[in-house]
Order: structure tokens, then sequence, then C-alpha cells
């Protein structure tokens, strides 16, 4: 049994996604296509589509990879407010 299915998956996501962004406020960072993409993605409820609950888990998963990876690296990889 797979324990990151549709659901809890998009569960993951909604959670990194509003850490990542308060981080990017603490930062004073400006957000990326990252964060917008997986602002659109969580619009898709899971249980509304079943017949993408193969692929939503896999999605969901990469993008709270990649939002942990610009948290790590936000000075870097995101402009600071004052240029």
């Amino acid at each position: 049994m797979w324990i990151f299915d549709a659901e809890n998956s998009y569960q993951v996501l909604l959670v990194t996604q509003a850490l990542h962004l308060l981080h990017h406020r603490i930062a004073k960072r400006h957000i990326s296509f990252a964060e917008v993409i997986s602002g659109l993605v969580l619009c898709v409820r899971p249980s509304s589509f079943p017949e993408l609950s193969d692929a939503l888990p896999w999605i969901h998963l990469t993008l709270v990879a990649i939002q942990i990876i610009g948290s790590l690296f936000i000075k870097r990889l995101s402009p600071n407010w004052q240029k």
C-alpha cells in the first residue's frame, strides 16, 4: 500500500506551500513560478478528479521537493525585496 495517495500528498503540498510562502515573507524574498505552479496544482482537488489519482501524488511530492530545496537556497534563488 502506497502511503501517499492523492489526498495525503495534497495535504502535504498544502502545508509545505503555506510554510514556504511564510518563509518567503520572513526572508523578504519574491516568489517564483514554483509557488504559482504549486498554487495552481492545489486548485485541483484529488476527489474531484479520480482519474488523476495515479499522477497527482507524484506531482505533489515533486513540488514539495522543489519547495524544500527552494527554502534551503532561498537567498540564491529568490530576489530580495529591496532590489
